[in-house]
């Protein structure tokens, strides 16, 4: 990769060589990034983001990408993209990736539960600095970029359940998500707000995003404290109640049980750590 520029981010990607695979974790920030891949890479979006971007091409396009997306891009593709916010990525390449996708085309924006899974257990595992197991890793990327080979026969193919998420409705999730994030929205609301009643909603949220909504209503809450907890000097318990977490105590449980680290580990304090897994 090169000509990268990420002001916001306050610490590096997390990177990690497991077996046939090259693992890099990017965190969430502003960047702007051109780069030729000299194999196969697979991207895995933990956040929604927006932007511009151009593949193969110098005409770029504006692009919204949803969360818990795959991406794939062939060796040899020229890429540029850039954004204001970003948002936290998996990127996987390497030998692995072109034992199954050496002839793969360019995709984007897919959702398969599976990798959805693998990806978050991954992360979990990237965050570890230092202690990451690499052939778990080695493992879970496996995972992912056979779900990816296998999504490459969908042709682009949208389940039926999640047909009716469409874009207009996504951003409405988000952004009501977003501005409420710290109150105690239901997902009766989230229903009631894109006109759907609330099973029919979980059932097609879910197949559009890979989580359900309240996994996802967590999701989001994680991440707004986890760009608080870099960005400001707040205790934890006025960040709990500002990201819609019950008390301190509440958040540090999601904390531990989704990304395997208690809150303090993302603090400030800690930005100038070896950002490298091993």
């Amino acid at each position: 990769m090169v000509g990268v520029k990420n002001p916001r981010r306050k610490y590096g990607p997390r990177r990690l060589h497991a077996g046939q695979w090259s693992i890099e974790l990017l965190p969430q920030g502003a960047y702007e990034v051109s780069f030729t891949p000299g194999s196969c890479v697979v991207g895995f979006a933990f956040d929604p983001q927006k932007g511009t971007h151009a593949f193969a091409s110098d005409k770029r396009r504006n692009f919204e990408t949803g969360a818990n997306t795959l991406a794939l891009i062939p060796a040899g593709c020229d890429v540029f993209s850039c954004s204001d916010s970003g948002g936290e990525y998996l990127r996987l390449s390497g030998a692995g990736a072109e034992g199954r996708l050496a002839n793969a085309r360019r995709f984007s924006d897919r959702v398969d539960r599976r990798a959805v899974s693998a990806a978050y257990s991954l992360r979990r595992q990237m965050l570890r600095a230092g202690q990451a197991d690499p052939l778990e890793c080695e493992a879970l990327a496996s995972e992912i970029a056979t779900r990816a080979a296998q999504d490459l026969d969908k042709a682009g193919a949208i389940p039926s359940d999640a047909r009716c998420m469409t874009g207009f409705r996504m951003r409405r999730i988000n952004d009501l998500i977003e501005d409420r994030i710290g109150s105690g929205l239901t997902v009766s609301e989230l229903a009631d707000a894109i006109g759907l009643s609330p099973g029919y909603f979980t059932r097609s949220f879910t197949a559009a995003v890979g989580r359900s909504p309240q996994q996802y209503i967590i999701d989001r809450r994680l991440a707004r404290a986890r760009a608080l907890l870099a960005d400001s000097t707040e205790p934890l318990t006025a960040i709990a109640i500002k990201c819609g977490f019950a008390s301190h105590a509440h958040m540090t449980a999601q904390f531990q049980k989704r990304l395997g680290l208690p809150p303090s580990h993302f603090e400030r304090r800690r930005w100038n750590q070896n950002a490298d897994c091993r």
